[in-house]
């Protein structure tokens, strides 16, 4: 009898481990891409956009709070614009992009032949991001995390910056205070006003981890979805025509104030543990 009961238990813990692995493999399987900043090739990837003047504003750095763990800091020095990264083919040859219309087929940007790099119209993304403190932007909110955009009104099928989605750290100079915020814009010479899309999410917590899932489907029909959650919760969820046709977006991460814009001092972001997964992926499985 004891000897019965000794070799159900060992295989009840040969069943669950074998769960534990193929829920793993699948999640691995689903997953197109993933940083942990560990390892020889901790940039695998990703191309960089570096204004600083040593070419030092990008670097996988021990983490300020765990110091078994390596991370990506970014550094925007003042008076720049831009300090971030962006999703690339193997060969750092091409910027990979998803589209509006991906039902419809993928095209490059000349409209001439099939784009095999194309990560479809439904992104998941999930990225923890650390503030350690408030910092000057002079009254700019900088995007910390973009999905977009790729603008050219002369191309046979008009692309545009329709969708243009920010995760933006407001300015505490606000009357509102310093917030999260979530942009979508629209409302340029080739895209609808009604696109446009500005909301204040929840206050920062400096000094600690945040951690954020954004769920994008960029669409020319009214089943286009917008969602982000920040550390589990909900904040923004929205359904409707959020792009016009061949519209391109690009995945980026860093600080980044937007051209002819300028820091007020040098800024500075942490990242980690950042996942990007198509439309086979879930919340459940990219927040993990």
């Amino acid at each position: 009898m004891k000897i019965t009961f000794l070799l159900l238990i060992a295989l009840f813990i040969q069943t669950a481990c074998k769960a534990q692995v193929n829920a793993n493999q699948k999640e691995q399987a689903n997953l197109l891409y993933k940083w942990d900043f560990e390892g020889n090739d901790p940039l695998h990837n990703l191309f960089v956009e570096d204004e600083s003047t040593l070419k030092n504003g990008v670097n996988v750095v021990i983490d300020p709070l765990n110091p078994s763990n390596k991370v990506l800091k970014t550094i925007l020095l003042k008076g720049n614009d831009r300090t971030e990264v962006s999703l690339y083919t193997n060969n750092l040859k091409k910027i990979i992009y998803f589209y509006a219309d991906a039902s419809k087929g993928f095209i490059d940007k000349s409209n001439i032949s099939a784009d095999s790099n194309s990560l479809g119209n439904e992104v998941w993304m999930s990225i923890k991001i650390l503030k350690l403190q408030e910092q000057n932007t002079n009254g700019i909110k900088p995007c910390i995390v973009q999905l977009g955009p790729v603008s050219n009104s002369t191309l046979t099928q008009v692309v545009s910056s329709s969708g243009f989605c920010q995760l933006r750290m407001r300015n505490s100079s606000t009357t509102t205070g310093d917030s999260w915020n979530w942009r979508v814009f629209g409302g340029n010479v080739y895209t609808p006003a009604t696109l446009n899309d500005d909301n204040n999410i929840v206050r920062p917590a400096y000094g600690k981890w945040e951690k954020f899932v954004l769920h994008c489907k960029y669409s020319t029909e009214n089943n286009g979805l917008i969602e982000v959650w920040k550390d589990g919760k909900k904040y923004i969820s929205r359904n409707w025509a959020n792009a016009i046709p061949f519209s391109r977006f690009r995945i980026k991460w860093g600080i980044y104030l937007g051209i002819g814009n300028s820091a007020g001092q040098d800024l500075t972001c942490y990242f980690d543990e950042v996942k990007i997964a198509g439309s086979n992926s879930s919340f459940e499985e990219i927040s993990k």
